[in-house]
């Protein structure tokens, strides 16, 4: 291989430097005040004095990534290929621009005390669910839902706070003589008929008919404000079907005799019972009405 050992090199005129018109390829150390064009390869100690819209490609990076980038201005492009084994700190804001970061760590330390998720969201329509995903054999979310207004998850709280601080239930307020309401929805589980013309029904949508909810128990009500003539709750359909109602005495009769009043408010409290052990149909659910009345 031949060997050139020179001082210098200039053009021809001796003027300034010479054209490398098929570029060059260094394997020791290059010391230059200054570069035009891409720089590629490897690159250890301090960038300074760039300008313009330099094209920074650092191929691979085996040790620390460290020297300082100085004086940079335009549109500075800075791609990093590779980093093995590196420590990499950053003192300055970092922005991550692109449609997906994964982070492939043990242990994630986070000194903020509040975490913004969501930071393009200027509505809370747009906020409707966003939160947290936890990854498993099926996904365990905690979301927010702005038609609830409020969090939501697709598994159970578990706690070893056994008590209740503060609770309220909501109610929907009916002016007639269907009392709808969506089983654990935006609505409530427990209807008020506020001027009922007629006995009253009981319509319960949204009752979960999924592998999840096998085993499980449903509880809603309605309470009747009576205005001058007694009404009853005579019919209660799960999620459309009309489910036969067990009334505590045996009988509807049984149940609101002596009970009931014609000026003041009676409740008609609902159990459905899933004793199957499927929720595949709510026609699965053995559905208990207990009746307490007289309430002037």
């Amino acid at each position: 291989m031949s060997q050139i050992n020179v001082d210098a090199i200039k053009n021809r005129a001796g003027t300034g430097a010479p054209t490398l018109t098929y570029g060059a390829n260094a394997t020791g150390i290059i010391t230059a005040t200054g570069f035009v064009g891409d720089l590629t390869g490897n690159v250890t100690g301090n960038a300074t004095g760039l300008s313009g819209t330099p094209n920074i490609t650092v191929g691979t990076v085996t040790g620390n990534l460290t020297g300082n980038a100085t004086g940079l201005s335009g549109t500075p492009n800075i791609t990093v290929g590779n980093i093995v084994g590196a420590a990499l700190t950053l003192s300055g804001n970092l922005t991550v621009n692109g449609t997906q970061t994964t982070i492939n760590t043990t242990n994630l330390e986070i000194t903020d005390p509040l975490i913004g998720i969501g930071s393009g969201n200027t509505t809370d329509a747009q906020a409707s669910g966003d939160g947290i995903l936890i990854y498993g054999a099926t996904n365990k979310t905690l979301t927010y839902n702005d038609t609830k207004k409020g969090f939501e998850t697709n598994v159970a709280w578990a706690t070893t706070e056994t008590r209740f601080i503060s609770v309220a239930e909501k109610l929907t307020r009916i002016d007639g003589n269907t009392a709808s309401l969506v089983y654990n929805g935006a609505s409530s589980n427990i209807g008020l008929c506020t001027n009922p013309s007629g006995n009253i029904t009981l319509a319960v949508t949204g009752i979960p008919t999924d592998s999840s909810f096998d085993n499980h128990s449903v509880s809603f009500g309605v309470m009747v404000n009576q205005t001058g003539t007694a009404r009853t709750c005579t019919a209660v359909t799960l999620n459309g079907y009309s489910a036969t109602i067990r009334w505590a005495g045996g009988s509807l009769s049984a149940a609101i005799s002596g009970v009931t009043t014609t000026s003041g408010m009676d409740i008609f409290n609902f159990t459905g019972i899933n004793t199957v052990g499927s929720a595949s149909t709510t026609a699965n659910y053995y559905l208990l009405g207990v009746v307490n009345g007289g309430f002037r």
